[in-house]
């Protein structure tokens, strides 16, 4: 029961730090750098509050200074709070998602954001027994996770520059090769937004990835392509990337 529960402050951190470069190099694309971080700052029983930050930074082409490439122009930010319970094997939550673009040191320093509220489900099977001999489907444990987004209120001191009105959010993860520790799979991500005024959009993703893991977290290696991304702001539709990627 949750009030048998002992209160914990565990302050246990995950998170991730990577960057990556574009194949089609460009004024709008040439190397993004991503920091994510996840906090669980109280436990309950099964019952869990985190909160969480994700900053993405933008380099590419100066277009007064065409030979600078690392010219850092726009910033990409992500900060939650989440309530979750465990019903082994899915985590239920519930979490607020302020997410804001900015034009830094520019001219122009437009700014859009958006704030929603997210229920959703994560799952992860647990993992078949590993060995050092080389193992495929299933080499891994297959997880995801699926959200249904909430735009409210309206109006634009919670909505400037994008008129969502609801959208649906998922990701899948399937390793399917093992070796000693070293793990290789694809995961698919997908964002589908609907708009107050009837339209729709949408993002879509797909990776291929390589990961050693350690006892400490892991390396992955990925390349990824966006299938679809049809957003009113900063699109990737078409894009192709390879990086690296820490977790921990």
């Amino acid at each position: 029961m949750l009030v048998a529960a002992p209160i914990e402050f565990p302050m246990e951190n995950t998170g991730s730090l990577g960057a990556y470069s574009f194949f089609n190099q460009s004024v709008e694309h040439f190397i993004y750098a991503s920091i994510s971080t996840d906090v669980r700052v109280l436990r309950i029983g099964d019952f869990s509050w985190h909160l969480g930050l994700t900053v993405d930074t933008y380099m590419g082409e100066s277009w007064n200074s065409p030979e600078m490439k690392f010219n850092i122009y726009g910033g990409h930010w992500n900060i939650t709070t989440q309530f979750d319970y465990m019903l082994d094997p899915l985590l239920l939550r519930v979490y607020t998602d302020h997410e804001c673009f900015h034009n830094i040191d520019m001219p122009d320093t437009l700014s859009e954001y958006m704030n929603n509220i997210k229920l959703g489900a994560v799952y992860e099977i647990p993992a078949p027994a590993r060995s050092g001999s080389l193992t495929w489907l299933p080499a891994g444990s297959p997880s995801g996770w699926l959200s249904l987004g909430l735009y409210r209120p309206h109006g634009e001191t919670f909505q400037k520059g994008h008129d969502f009105d609801w959208s649906v959010n998922y990701e899948t993860d399937l390793p399917f090769v093992a070796w000693h520790s070293w793990l290789s799979g694809v995961r698919y991500h997908g964002d589908m937004f609907f708009h107050n005024d009837g339209g729709s959009s949408s993002r879509h993703w797909a990776e291929l990835y390589a990961a050693y893991q350690a006892s400490g977290g892991s390396f992955e290696m990925h390349l990824t392509h966006y299938l679809r991304d049809t957003q009113p702001f900063r699109s990737l539709d078409g894009e192709t990337y390879w990086g690296i990627r820490f977790i921990w």
